[in-house]
């Protein structure tokens, strides 16, 4: 039938291409809510480091393990800040790139929508003057 029916056939292209599109926008929703995430714990990870930075070197520092506190060197307690800063920031960059990638996509299907909705209304406008001539 789609064969009888180009109009038809565009229809399903253009709402393949949508389906394509909705799928984007809901992995994009998916990245975004990571990276917000990811961005929370940056914040709170550099609040610790600052925090390590004021600390006397003789003071004592504990690390919660799960419900126990266990005394930490505050070397220790710095690196490992450091080190998850260090991965955090890995991530974000990750989820940046992984958004910029998502957002372009989405905009190029968005564009590919709206010209075949453009070539199928033009396509329809055609065909009815057709058949408009052909009853003249």
């Amino acid at each position: 039938m789609a064969a009888n029916n180009p109009g038809g056939a565009m229809a399903a292209e253009i709402d393949a291409e949508v389906e394509v599109f909705k799928e984007i926008q809901g992995q994009l929703q998916s990245v975004r809510t990571d990276l917000q995430t990811v961005l929370g714990q940056m914040t709170e990870n550099e609040m610790v480091q600052k925090e390590l930075e004021l600390v006397d070197s003789s003071a004592s520092v504990y690390k919660m393990v799960g419900p126990v506190l266990i005394k930490n060197s505050l070397e220790d307690a710095r690196d490992t800040v450091s080190k998850r800063l260090e991965f955090i920031t890995a991530e974000r960059d990750r989820l940046e790139a992984k958004t910029k990638e998502l957002e372009t996509r989405g905009a190029a299907i968005a564009t590919k929508v709206q010209q075949m909705q453009a070539t199928l209304q033009q396509a329809t406008v055609a065909a009815v003057n057709e058949v408009a001539k052909q009853a003249a």
